[in-house]
């Protein structure tokens, strides 16, 4: 990518996306149950930024937040960190070195992510950890970022895994989150779905690939409610936390050690 023919105003704030369009449950045998295998990759970064609301509004917020509260000498690490996306917006944000770690159970997507974050290498010290969330260290970290990753884990390692971020994070350290979230009441849900499909569709995807897509999901993906996850995130040690983005079933926050 080459930033010098980057408008100044929008270099800081242009997501690298890699621009294979997304056509997997197009046609085709789509895959199911969903997993994050080569193909799921390879069209991922149009994947994500056509299914989820405000995706870049989401990650250029958490690259404010993360450079409001690094701390020098310390890790900023992105669980689930995918193509690496996050990793390369804040690594230009950052005006000072830093360490960037990036966690993803995935080996091709950490692949994709370590081209992408070429440019950036030369700047800030980058590493890659292929395992499971659960199995990573956290210590010496300053921020961690989790977006749309705890949706796809079983509960009780969604709890486990929020408690270690904090037992690694040092003190006055951000956790900042993203998740898709439920509504407790059936009646809104109904109308969240009709909306967020409909933004989908607004998006390019034929009624088929929604439906496809969904049914891949789930059992796969299991989103809890608002007031679930904030609870999590208090039981597990935090007590500074609020709400920044939401739009309809996708909802960020920020939470402070």
């Amino acid at each position: 990518m080459n930033y010098d023919k980057l408008d100044p105003e929008l270099e800081h704030t242009k997501l690298y996306l890699s621009p294979e369009k997304d056509e997997l449950f197009e046609k085709g045998v789509w895959p199911k149950p969903f997993v994050f295998n080569q193909d799921v990759v390879n069209v991922f970064d149009n994947m994500i930024s056509r299914s989820v609301p405000l995706y870049q509004e989401v990650l250029t917020c958490a690259a404010h937040w993360a450079r409001e509260y690094y701390q020098p000498g310390t890790r900023i690490i992105d669980v689930g960190c995918s193509t690496g996306t996050f990793l390369e917006l804040v690594g230009r944000f950052l005006k000072q070195k830093a360490t960037l770690v990036g966690i993803d159970n995935s080996q091709p997507m950490l692949e994709k992510a370590k081209q992408k974050l070429l440019t950036i290498k030369q700047i800030h010290q980058i590493e890659f950890i292929c395992d499971k969330a659960e199995n990573s260290s956290f210590e010496n970290s300053s921020v961690v970022v989790i977006n749309y990753t705890l949706q796809f884990l079983p509960l009780q390692v969604r709890q486990l895994l929020l408690r270690t971020i904090y037992e690694g994070l040092v003190p006055g350290g951000l956790l900042f989150v993203s998740e898709k979230v439920k509504s407790p009441y059936p009646q809104f849900q109904e109308t969240i779905t009709r909306h967020y499909e409909a933004f989908k569709a607004h998006n390019g995807y034929a009624r088929t690939e929604i439906e496809r897509k969904k049914e891949a999901l789930e059992n796969v993906l299991v989103p809890l409610t608002e007031a679930q996850q904030v609870q999590m995130l208090y039981d597990s040690g935090f007590n500074r936390v609020d709400s920044l983005i939401k739009l309809h079933n996708f909802i960020s926050w920020v939470a402070l050690k």
